[in-house]
């Protein structure tokens, strides 16, 4: 049996849904751990290593899906090209993501600081931008091999930009935020 667009629509909403939630309460449940948990010296280092380690990963899968998006933008690439760009790089987006939230318990996050709120707030923005940014990457693969982006309508064309906007703001407000946290 055969599942109509309507039901594959609602299946993705329903999965979109879930991930905002089970997004929001890892974020969450990473700042109460980096809050409660003593971690021994020795694993501070560790958890680092980890810690930048998953933001390479993440930070340089999704810096690849959104240059391809770019290319696209500007017609160097197609939109088949960034649809399998965007199927290849979620494993590696999502496992980052994981991998930074774990480590980032074990870092002892300092919750006094206004801007470790900022990072925290970037870190979930970025999260969820990217669970949102699901409902259009779905749809690049059943598009025309050779659509171009400016055939889109105007209001899918400014919502993917504005997508990759926030996910780059949000992004490098993290980085830069946790790079200066961690030099003082």
């Amino acid at each position: 049996m055969t599942m109509t667009l309507k039901a594959k629509q609602r299946r993705r909403q329903r999965r979109r849904a879930i991930a905002y939630v089970v997004i929001t309460a890892g974020w969450a449940a990473s700042i109460w751990l980096g809050a409660t948990l003593t971690p021994p010296g020795w694993l501070h280092a560790i958890a680092l290593f980890i810690h930048l380690a998953s933001l390479v990963v993440s930070l340089g899968a999704v810096l690849a899906v959104e240059w391809y998006g770019l290319l696209w933008a500007t017609e160097w690439r197609s939109v088949r090209d960034v649809a399998r760009i965007d199927i290849t790089m979620k494993l590696p987006i999502w496992t980052g993501l994981v991998g930074l939230l774990a480590s980032g318990a074990l870092l002892q996050p300092d919750l006094a600081s206004p801007a470790t709120f900022v990072k925290l707030g970037a870190v979930l923005i970025a999260s969820l931008n990217g669970v949102a940014l699901t409902r259009w990457t779905d749809r690049l693969s059943r598009f025309p091999r050779k659509l171009r982006f400016r055939a889109l309508p105007r209001k899918a064309r400014t919502w993917y930009v504005a997508s990759a906007v926030v996910s780059q703001v949000a992004w490098w407000t993290a980085v830069i935020i946790g790079m200066l946290n961690s030099t003082t």
